[in-house]
């Protein structure tokens, strides 16, 4: 029951029609991302920083994507807001149950880069109601933290983004899978109880069914 709690939660929030205009901006933010970065169109640009150029360019424009998207009506129930950190601004996607900030992965099993706003969101949600499985009647339901989510992205050999909780303050490789691949256009997006990998050691509610992924230090 906790589970069907959770994703029923999640799933209000993050349905296939929100689900598909993600996949759309992304898709628009990394075809802006290459036609700005094209080091055959602007020559001064072929340095061996390109990648970190573009990589900066598309971390910029996928949120501005995301943003217009708000702006222009696609989402259902979900707002754009700008949260500012150490000097870095943020965008996050509000919705009832959750937030979700994006993130650009080289690979799917590669584990985000570490921040000191992602370990807050992690943080978070190792204490977040809707993880830890308690709660009400909608009607009587009294205010709670929202979920935290990543939407980590990538196009790499591999077009790929998914959902996920990442939960553990001090190991940015723990996670919850919470969609499967949004790009694939021809696959339904389900929300899922199964896991991709089993757990060394269980732990309370959701954190059973946490995926762990091991990557090489960055």
């Amino acid at each position: 029951m906790k589970t069907e709690f959770f994703l029923t939660k999640v799933a209000k929030d993050w349905h296939e029609s929100n689900l598909s205009t993600i996949r759309d901006a992304l898709r628009d933010a990394e075809a802006a991302t290459r036609s700005r970065s094209d080091k055959v169109a602007d020559p001064l640009l072929d340095t061996p920083n390109h990648p970190n150029i573009r990589g900066y360019l598309r971390w910029v424009l996928v949120q501005r994507c995301l943003e217009l998207a708000v702006k222009g009506g696609r989402f259902n129930g979900i707002t754009a807001k700008w949260n500012n950190r150490g000097g870095v601004s943020v965008l996050e996607l509000h919705g009832q149950h959750t937030v979700v900030t994006p993130a650009h992965l080289s690979t799917s099993d590669e584990s985000p880069r570490e921040s000191i706003y992602r370990r807050d969101c992690r943080i978070e949600n190792e204490v977040c109601p809707l993880l830890t499985g308690w709660g009400l009647p909608e009607e009587s339901a009294p205010e709670i933290s929202p979920l935290r989510l990543l939407l980590v992205h990538g196009c790499g050999d591999e077009e790929f983004a998914y959902l996920r909780a990442y939960t553990d303050p001090d190991n940015r490789a723990v996670y919850r899978t919470l969609s499967n691949n949004i790009m694939l256009l021809h696959a339904p997006v389900l929300f899922s109880t199964l896991d991709t990998e089993s757990v060394m050691e269980p732990q309370i509610g959701l954190k059973e069914a946490v995926t762990v992924r091991t990557a090489s230090a960055e």
